[in-house]
């Protein structure tokens, strides 16, 4: 009577695996390696690393964080230790914002990389300054701002330098 428990539980057992496997592949890249997926409804948030003034066009570097985004808006959580460029553009009346790669490094230590196609809100403001509405642009740790997907993004595997 022993032999067809095995037997099922085996199959079993097989069968899960598999199912378990299939569902890990499907956010494997074609190294093998685990992407973390960004649907639109992901809740971002772009914290500033330090105080800034700009006075003419430049890239700055925030700290991206979820801000609370709804169950399955992320395949997994966004890593604590990520960074983002953002290209700050100065005009005469108002800043261009333009999101710029996001780097993050998970526990598991793979290094992940993403261009989102974003709009960036909140982050620092237009001051007026010799005479031009927008002369500089200042950025405040006390101010947050957000990244609004504009598509689904993927936060996707990088080869790591295995040079000493």
């Amino acid at each position: 009577m022993r032999a067809p428990f095995r037997k099922s539980f085996g199959w079993s057992v097989a069968v899960l695996m598999s199912v378990v496997a299939g569902s890990a592949m499907a956010e494997m890249d074609a190294s093998g390696q685990a992407a973390i997926t960004l649907s639109p409804q992901a809740r971002i948030s772009l914290v500033p690393l330090m105080d800034q003034t700009l006075t003419e066009s430049g890239t700055v570097t925030v700290q991206p964080q979820d801000d609370g985004s709804p169950n399955g808006a992320l395949s997994e959580a966004l890593p604590r230790h990520c960074l983002m460029s953002v290209r700050v553009t100065l005009g005469a009346d108002q800043a261009g914002l333009e999101a710029g790669k996001m780097i993050c490094v998970t526990e598991d230590r793979r290094i992940l990389e993403l261009t989102p196609a974003a709009s960036i809100e909140g982050l620092g403001e237009c001051q007026s300054s010799g005479g031009v509405a927008c002369g500089r642009y200042v950025i405040s740790t006390e101010q947050s701002g957000t990244l609004s997907l504009q598509m689904a993004g993927r936060l996707m595997p990088q080869p790591r330098n295995e040079q000493n």
